[in-house]
């Protein structure tokens, strides 16, 4: 355990005699593929270690549940899926492992004013790439959102096992008027989906256990 905690793999805290360790939050998706793999093969090897008496106990959680595999779908995969995604991997709290996608990605990447507007809330994605919808990505999906009526429309029929739901929400980019009116408008569709997630992950959080989720930071 202290190696894997040593190489980031696990989190730990001390209660006491007690260590409690749980898979780290930036633990790559493969690794907990395997992990996930490993569990259900082998139920009975995770398991509550027996206490150690006069010596320090050591629980290690089963790995279930499972990390949501959340995925976000609007047309360029540049303003509202990006925005979508930006939240879910902050709000999640590591207990999702969240993608998002176009049908149509744009070549430029991320739209400068979804950026901006959520780095008014503290949450950095230039850095998120524009990525094609494919067949391996919805197959990857625990829970697919369509957050554009082209990308629902546009969406495969889905495997047994995989959850959907529709977010109509606007495209920013499409907003006219001043560069305030603009601004604003993006604004707007970053706090309409900020409110989606949480309340998705909530729902989540009720179904698989997960801890309670923090509130929407203000801009």
């Amino acid at each position: 355990m202290a190696i894997l905690n040593g190489k980031g793999l696990l989190h730990s805290t001390r209660q006491g005699h007690w260590v409690f360790y749980r898979l780290s939050p930036d633990l790559p998706g493969w690794a907990r593929d395997i992990l996930r793999s490993v569990a259900r093969a082998s139920p009975e090897s995770v398991h509550l270690p027996k206490r150690a008496s006069g010596k320090t106990a050591v629980f290690c959680p089963s790995i279930h549940p499972a990390p949501l595999h959340l995925l976000f779908l609007c047309t360029q995969n540049a303003c509202r899926s990006q925005i979508a995604q930006g939240w879910a991997k902050t709000l999640g709290m590591g207990f999702v492992e969240v993608r998002s996608a176009g049908t149509s990605p744009h070549p430029e990447g991320v739209h400068p004013l979804a950026v901006c507007v959520m780095d008014r809330v503290g949450i950095d994605i230039s850095g998120q790439p524009s990525t094609a919808m494919d067949r391996e990505l919805i197959n990857w999906a625990d829970q697919v959102v369509t957050v554009c009526g082209e990308a629902d429309e546009a969406c495969p029929v889905l495997a047994p096992g995989i959850k959907k739901e529709h977010w109509p929400i606007a495209d920013p980019d499409r907003a006219r008027g001043s560069s305030r009116d603009i601004f604003e408008a993006f604004c707007r569709t970053r706090d309409e989906i900020g409110i989606r997630v949480r309340d998705l992950l909530r729902r989540v959080k009720t179904d698989g256990g997960f801890p309670d989720l923090p509130g929407l930071p203000a801009s």
